[in-house]
């Protein structure tokens, strides 16, 4: 493979200008080919983005011998439906998060690409973003001494119908809401950051009863580091709120993960301010690695298993259940 030939399925708002754009500017990267159903949108956005080939059949681009590998940007109830019919044909799958509606349509995925011999990659894309990768590496040096403890709140009110995403709080549609949807960023994140985790006890409740899917989230995490802490999450809240708070035995660091406001270091009785600029095409940093380990010049896990570990926590946070790690899937 010596260019990484992308066929795009679905054109949404999530992809004109996190991630499309991302797949030609890319060196070794091409977008080929754009599947929408709606006509009059795909061929709109086909013309803003100077895309020569679309089509309204998924076909075209399964069966599309110059496409070496596909990504999917459709809603949640169609990710393993598409991530099937893509590995069984032999192209490499870049799929939107969350990476299914549930743990057993994700595993369905992780055995069809392992069984085909392609990779598998999900867009959790915060994990190459330089603000977290400045906070992996303050955190990484002993800059704030051992990891201890940890705190996550984020607030936000009743979201209402999206019409660009009017599917988002439909369980059949997206499994688990907003939990699914952002919290899906917010548990991988904390992953990246503390390390493999070794359990995660939930909550979850439908306090306002609005839509389907319940609206307020309460953990406790603990990591294989001795971390540990608690998130909560309420999507029914009358203000917002975003703050990641990480205690160590010599500072603590405090940002958000949704956001993008500097990074407040304390240490040795001070405050340092870290700003860290984000990229205009967030996907942009993860597509590059997707890419590169395509044409072997990197090496980033293209095996499902990390994002599959996420939605197992995800699933058992939704359910109010428990999750513990089983040796597997090491992140």
């Amino acid at each position: 493979m010596d260019t990484v030939r992308f066929g795009m399925i679905g054109a949404g708002s999530v992809t004109e200008v996190k991630s499309a754009p991302a797949l030609n500017k890319v060196p070794g990267s091409a977008l080929v080919r754009v599947m929408r159903r709606n006509p009059g949108k795909l061929a709109d956005y086909a013309r803003k983005h100077g895309i020569t080939q679309f089509s309204t059949r998924v076909e075209d681009i399964l069966t599309d011998p110059d496409i070496n590998a596909v990504y999917i940007a459709t809603p949640p109830d169609s990710h393993a439906h598409y991530t099937l019919l893509a590995a069984k044909q032999g192209k490499a799958v870049y799929v939107e998060k969350p990476m299914a509606r549930t743990v057993e349509e994700a595993q369905t995925m992780v055995d069809a690409c392992r069984q085909a011999g392609v990779p598998l990659f999900v867009a959790y894309y915060r994990r190459e973003l330089p603000r977290f990768l400045k906070a992996k590496e303050l955190i990484d040096s002993g800059a704030l001494g051992q990891l201890r403890s940890f705190q996550y709140h984020y607030a936000c009110p009743v979201p209402g119908t999206d019409p660009d995403r009017p599917w988002l709080l439909l369980r059949e549609a997206a499994g688990g809401g907003l939990l699914y949807d952002i919290g899906s960023h917010m548990i991988d994140t904390l992953i990246f950051l503390l390390g493999q985790p070794l359990e995660a006890v939930g909550r979850s409740a439908n306090q306002s009863q609005a839509r389907q899917t319940d609206d307020v989230t309460s953990a406790l995490m603990r990591f294989e580091s001795g971390a540990q802490g608690s998130l909560q999450l309420s999507f029914n809240a009358d203000t917002k709120e975003d703050r990641l708070w990480l205690s160590g035995s010599r500072g603590s660091l405090t940002f958000s993960i949704m956001g993008q406001e500097p990074l407040r270091f304390e240490h040795n009785g001070q405050t340092e301010t870290i700003d860290v600029p984000t990229p205009e095409h967030v996907q942009q940093p993860l597509i590059t690695r997707v890419v590169n380990t395509l044409l072997g010049k990197d090496s980033l896990d293209g095996t499902g298993a990390s994002p599959l570990q996420t939605q197992q926590i995800l699933e058992a946070l939704d359910n109010s259940g428990t999750w513990v790690w089983d040796g597997a899937a090491r992140r």
